[in-house]
């Protein structure tokens, strides 16, 4: 069974998964605009190199249309022009330099920028060099195998760097859509998520809180119209179910009480009741008894005669029973002390043992050997047990045994009587005090609740139960002093 849990430590639960929640959300959030910062500044990396690239084309042609101005149109200003645009070659291979990435971007530019100054070697040489003879000028204008093959391994590198700046370019294309298509399903994760977590809030109020809670306030209401038996649930978080568990002990406290009371005010009805019952009846059955007792002659028939000694007995024994019903109404006011319950018992053992006897029962009293002290009343206690024994013993058969058996228990003192009877016509409990029916001639049916009453004034009880190889055992305890 799980362990219930408070409503602090569902509150801590559910604060962490809100945090998870927020940490997951903004990871997501972080994760992808990093994404998308890196994706858009490799973007603008790549626009910036391929903008330089075109622009270094550009560029070279220009400088060699300044180189055939000089050869050819001895343009004076185009030397200066032509080391200007030189220039600007130098510094877009210098800005590409720090563009480019290391492996392969690095390497075709270091080919284009070795391509490049071996073509403005050969041109500077051709067009600015020393002042040539007639041979080597026209070397000089007609070196197509110089120029052209520098354009050429220039061109080459450049279409090597073009296609690798195309490359690259597609491959972040792909990054950019793939970005796109899952940015949808990052900003639905954290939606899906907190969509659960209301739904697990909502349980969470409803199976702890809602629900426990109003079953709690159907059970006061029960509980309010008097309906005691009714127990609240035991549900929701610990705070609720601690909350139960102290309604579900008042009510029992108070079903408790309402029965003493009810008891209470039964036994008073009774106690105001019997005693003129009691007044009715006796004055009647001493008239009676006396007239009895006055037509008992010795002349009479011995029919009448044994018709009136059984008036007589009979008035005598409904006399007893108006004492005894008198005697356990009466309430008990137990002048506690310390007592040995040992030689208690063996001093009562030692007064019925001429009764057991006459009736061919065996007494047998088992005693521990250190002293067992109890507060009581020694005189209530030894009338209680009086009773008891003496229903033992005119239960047992011929030839029968009374067990009596004192010892100390886990905080408390018991004392076990064992017959063999037949048992009870009736189970008795403790609690109960209402006489119960006796199957003896002479009996009031008042002992057992007498004796219940007796221990109960002194905190202990009284418990019957049938053994199992035949008769009663009666239970016994008192509380440790």
């Amino acid at each position: 069974m799980n362990r219930p849990r408070s409503l602090n430590q569902i509150a801590l639960r559910y604060s962490a998964i809100y945090l998870a929640l927020v940490i997951i959300t903004s990871a997501l959030g972080a994760g992808g605009l990093t994404l998308w910062q890196k994706n858009t500044e490799e973007s603008h990396r790549l626009q910036v190199m391929i903008h330089e690239v075109e622009a270094m084309r550009g560029t070279l042609y220009r400088q060699m249309k300044e180189l055939f101005d000089a050869t050819f149109l001895a343009d004076a200003q185009a030397p200066m022009q032509y080391r200007e645009f030189g220039q600007q070659i130098e510094d877009s291979l210098h800005r590409l330099a720090e563009n480019a990435r290391p492996g392969d971007e690095t390497l075709a530019v270091v080919e284009l920028k070795r391509t490049y100054r071996e073509i403005y070697q050969r041109t500077s040489l051709v067009a600015f060099g020393p002042v040539p003879t007639e041979n080597q000028l026209l070397q000089r204008s007609f070196d197509s195998d110089l120029e052209s093959g520098g354009i050429k391994q220039y061109e080459t590198a450049f279409g090597q760097i073009d296609q690798l700046l195309e490359q690259q370019q597609g491959a972040l294309q792909q990054k950019l859509t793939s970005l796109a298509r899952y940015t949808p399903l990052i900003l639905i994760v954290p939606m899906l998520l907190a969509v659960g977590l209301w739904l697990l809030t909502q349980r969470f109020l409803r199976n702890y809180f809602v629900r426990p809670l109003s079953q709690l306030l159907k059970a006061t209401t029960e509980l309010t119209h008097g309906e005691l038996a009714h127990p609240v649930p035991r549900q929701g978080a610990l705070e609720l179910i601690t909350l139960a568990d102290a309604i579900n002990a008042m009510a029992a406290d108070l079903a408790q009480s309402r029965n003493a009371l009810v008891t209470a005010e039964r036994q008073a009805t009774l106690g105001a009741l019997v005693p003129i019952v009691a007044h009715n009846i006796r004055n009647p059955l001493a008239s009676i008894r006396a007239t009895a007792q006055v037509i008992d002659d010795e002349h009479l028939t011995q029919e009448v005669r044994e018709g009136l000694q059984g008036i007589m007995d009979s008035c005598d024994r409904l006399e007893r029973w108006t004492e005894s019903l008198l005697s356990y109404l009466h309430p008990l006011e137990a002048t506690r002390q310390n007592t040995a319950l040992g030689p208690l018992l063996q001093d009562l053992i030692q007064m019925m043992q001429p009764m057991a006897r006459s009736r061919g029962v065996i007494l047998h009293l088992h005693i521990p050997t250190q002293p067992l002290m109890a507060q009581i009343d020694p005189e209530l206690v030894e009338q209680a047990l009086h009773g008891l024994i003496i229903n033992s013993i005119e239960a047992s058969p011929m030839d029968g045994q009374v067990a009596i058996l004192l010892q100390q228990e886990t905080g408390r003192i018991t004392l076990r009587i064992k017959d063999d009877g037949p048992g009870l016509p009736f189970a008795p409990q403790t609690g109960r005090l209402t006489p119960g029916p006796t199957t003896k001639r002479s009996g009031t049916g008042l002992g057992i609740p007498f004796a219940l009453k007796v221990f109960e004034v002194h905190g202990g009880g009284v418990q019957f139960d049938l053994r199992p190889e035949g008769g009663t055992e009666a239970l016994l305890w008192l509380p440790l002093p």
